[in-house]
């Protein structure tokens, strides 16, 4: 499988001092849903690539999902990653491979950075 797409979103967050780490490339931003109506719908999945660790509880390594806009699938680990300013290219232990062109501030790259490529 091989998945390429432009990331409108890119999103990193950390909690627990750093302990658990989530990034996600997102093909369109999350809409807002209000599950307070009756009967409400959930839009259609989007494209997007999800990584996750977890360093309080070792041994951590980095896990994938994804998401080719209709199906989800994920817990792979990395094979190769090549992050530039704009790009993410991508090969799992599946051999499944990514190509995500994205834009987003620099604080944001250089934590997807120093988390990704060690």
């Amino acid at each position: 499988m091989h998945l390429e797409f432009y990331a409108q979103e890119v999103y990193y967050a950390d909690a627990l001092d750093g302990d658990i780490i989530n990034v996600s490339f997102q093909e369109y931003p999350d809409p807002e849903i209000d599950y307070s109506k009756k009967n409400f719908e959930l839009p259609p999945s989007v494209k997007g690539i999800f990584f996750s660790v977890n360093y309080e509880f070792p041994p951590s390594q980095i896990h994938v999902d994804w998401c080719d806009g209709e199906e989800e699938d994920g817990g792979e680990l990395i094979k190769n990653i090549e992050l530039t300013r704009t790009s993410l290219k991508m090969v799992l232990k599946n051999n499944y491979s990514f190509n995500v062109s994205f834009e987003t501030d620099d604080i944001t790259f250089q934590n997807i950075k120093s988390f990704l490529i060690k």
